[in-house]
């Protein structure tokens, strides 16, 4: 199963052009360092007390994205505000060390210097599927049917809705509607603070790097 990250750099990849979309230029690098916040918040490793980010167990995931992110945590001469951590992990090689790993574990492949999806991908539950594909008809089910949507899954919309991406999952029509469904999810989902606070503060760091724009 990819990290979240990873999903949201697959979501983001314009395949004609073998990179980023050009409307997630200036957010995505804020949402993959959200996404890794998220994810190890979902799998225990850190917490919020007091508006500051600790670590609560520093055993490994597994995943080398996460695990480098839970180093950096541990590390840390101090507990600081998830603002803070991410500034820290939104550098600019963040976007092309998720394509590299998505390219190790064979969901991409490398064409000069564009990135191109793998048919079928390794990863992918579909036949003759890229992970694109998958991700995306999952997402829509989620939003736009009444089936029970993951933990998992819901995190990834509310990143895709603070990184201003929820349009490439979902056509003109449907946004409006995407849009109050995924809040509606968000707020029914009893993430914990640590999870709550990422996706708070990814909105904020991404509207702001929108109007810096």
């Amino acid at each position: 199963m990819l990290n979240l990250a990873e999903e949201l750099f697959v979501l983001a990849l314009d395949e004609d052009e073998g990179w980023i979309v050009e409307s997630a230029l200036d957010t995505l690098r804020y949402g993959l360092a959200a996404a890794l916040l998220a994810d190890l918040a979902l799998r225990n490793r850190i917490l919020v007390e007091d508006g500051r980010l600790h670590v609560r167990n520093t055993e490994p995931v597994g995943d080398e994205l996460l695990d480098a992110a839970l180093k950096r945590l541990t590390d840390a001469d101090r507990s600081r505000r998830v603002k803070y951590w991410l500034s820290a992990l939104s550098f600019r090689k963040l976007p092309k060390q998720v394509a590299e790993r998505l390219v190790a574990c064979g969901v991409l492949q490398r064409d000069d210097r564009r990135y191109v999806m793998v048919t079928p991908c390794a990863e992918s539950p579909e036949p003759d599927a890229p992970a694109k594909y998958w991700i995306k008809q999952g997402l829509r089910s989620d939003v736009l049917t009444t089936a029970k949507a993951e933990r998992h899954s819901i995190v990834l919309l509310s990143l895709m809705q603070g990184c201003r991406l929820l349009n490439l999952v979902f056509t003109k029509d449907e946004r409006r509607t995407a849009g109050k469904r995924v809040k509606d999810l968000v707020q029914g989902e009893d993430f914990g603070e640590a999870v709550a606070q990422t996706l708070a503060d990814i909105e904020a760091a991404t509207t702001q790097a929108a109007s810096n724009k």
